[in-house]
């Protein structure tokens, strides 16, 4: 395994992320500040007291974590009562999204004017009968009795529509506020309030933006979250036990009919030996803060190959998340900072959906890693919105269209002008081209007459789990 100076990766992981768990900040918290009618209690922060009636309150065996105990408490009274008359209710809680953002900009005090007002404004709103507080430092609880699920929808809406047209006058003119509200009706849904804290939490992380989102429609999503935490078990598994391998896919140059390169693609062996594609595996990981660690793998796998292969150049990707983080970069630079023949035989892919996303942090990766070496190539080509100007700030080397047009080329009109235009647009940019998923023979020659550069695909070579450039062909491990 190559490294940059001073540096040990030891378990394979780069040091950013050897401790993936670090001990708990000392926690702040609120306490009760004014009063502005029945339901409604303003907070400040202060320091946490280990004698504060706040932080954690029991109910059976279950804890409300660093909630008001008098919230908790009118909550649990609010489900029993709906529970014996036989009524509804419901929480909502709010966050207000860019509290730290008006922190930052105009000072504390403007910022719990703002959050002061709001909450006057919500508890106007939803009427004296319900309960409105604030109860955390950027976030609002409602506890709303006697409503239905039409009803409680129907009042998030409207908190929304407030919020988002709620002009609070600092110091500098109005400020702008944008919120999202999570709800679990009770007692349906909720049991008691640790159990109706929970889950308004979780719909609240289900809530982007100005959204609202009810604890029912997480369902499914919870199924879903819990197998790609699943996967993502399996997957830490094999990066612990060293399970990652790399298969090889050959690059045909159109003209000369030889291998311009390969790709690295990713693998993993499971425990009984099967090689699988780790392709599907990667949007989990991107969701489950593994991606830049599977990313920093791949890379030095790929740089021990070709140290290790001088006839041979490789092509690898890279996460649009990866992209953007500037530790892996300023890794992957220092490594081939002290390799330059294997930086000048290295590709790396990047997607186009990652320059749309931040255009100047992404023409910034390229250009760090081109200062190396190395080439850069825009993969997926087509399946976005790039634009002449993107494409000359981001000044790649080459360009791979999308699949998607290449699989019907030869049936499809559309997809033949389509991937014609975008071959006049690379070459026009002095940049190389490649077609992959090239399956049939008429496909490569069709697009050998438009003049593509490079072609890739199952008709040249499927991935290999063996380095086929090895004359014996056989698979030595890293």
């Amino acid at each position: 395994m190559f490294l940059g100076k001073n540096q040990n990766l030891g378990s394979g992981q780069y040091e950013p992320y050897r401790n993936l768990f670090l001990p708990a900040q000392e926690a702040k918290t609120e306490e009760p500040l004014q009063h502005g009618g029945p339901g409604f209690s303003e907070r400040h922060e202060t320091t946490r007291s280990p004698i504060m009636d706040v932080a954690q309150h029991y109910h059976g065996d279950s804890m409300a974590y660093d909630y008001p105990l008098h919230f908790v408490e009118r909550l649990n009274q609010s489900i029993l009562e709906c529970a014996q008359h036989r009524k509804s209710g419901a929480l909502m809680i709010i966050s207000i999204n860019n509290l730290a953002m008006i922190i930052g900009t105009y000072g504390h005090m403007d910022a719990e004017k703002v959050m002061f007002h709001l909450c006057q404004a919500i508890h106007t709103q939803t009427g004296t009968d319900n309960i409105v507080e604030r109860i955390n430092r950027d976030q609002i609880g409602i506890i709303l009795n006697g409503c239905d699920k039409t009803g409680i929808d129907v009042c998030a809406r409207n908190i929304i529509h407030l919020v988002q047209d709620y002009g609070v006058m600092s110091t500098v003119g109005a400020l702008h506020v944008t919120c999202s509200i999570g709800s679990v009706d009770f007692p349906k849904g909720a049991e008691n309030a640790t159990d109706a804290l929970d889950k308004a939490y979780i719909a609240l992380r289900n809530a982007y933006g100005n959204t609202y989102c009810n604890y029912e429609d997480t369902l499914e999503d919870s199924m879903r979250s819990r197998q790609q935490m699943g996967l993502a078990n399996y997957l830490r598994r094999a990066i612990s036990d060293n399970r990652l391998r790399l298969a090889y896919q050959p690059v045909i140059d159109s003209v000369k009919g030889d291998i311009s390169h390969y790709e690295a693609l990713l693998r993993i062996i499971s425990k009984d030996g099967k090689i699988s594609s780790a392709g599907s595996l990667i949007p989990v990981a991107e969701r489950m803060g593994l991606i830049d660690i599977i990313d920093q793998l791949v890379f030095d796998m790929v740089v021990k190959e070709l140290s290790m292969s001088p006839a041979v150049s490789l092509a690898f990707n890279v996460s649009n998340m990866t992209t953007n983080n500037p530790q892996w970069l300023k890794y992957a630079t220092g490594v081939l900072r002290e390799h330059p023949s294997v930086a000048r035989r290295m590709i790396v892919e990047i997607t186009e959906t990652a320059a749309q996303h931040d255009l100047r942090t992404t023409a910034y990766f390229v250009a760090s890693l081109q200062a190396q070496g190395c080439k850069v190539a825009l993969d997926d080509f087509g399946s976005g919105y790039t634009s002449f100007r993107q494409l000359k700030a981001l000044d790649v080397d080459m360009v791979k269209i999308d699949g998607v047009f290449i699989k019907d080329i030869t049936e499809n009109p559309d997809n033949r002008f389509f991937v014609k235009t975008l071959l006049d647009f690379t070459h026009g940019f002095g940049l190389l081209s490649v077609a992959e998923y090239i399956e049939k023979g008429d496909t490569a020659k069709l697009l050998m007459e438009m003049g593509v550069n490079l072609m890739q695909g199952y008709y040249f070579g499927k991935p290999e789990n063996y380095r086929s450039w090895i004359k014996d062909g056989e698979y030595r491990k890293g």
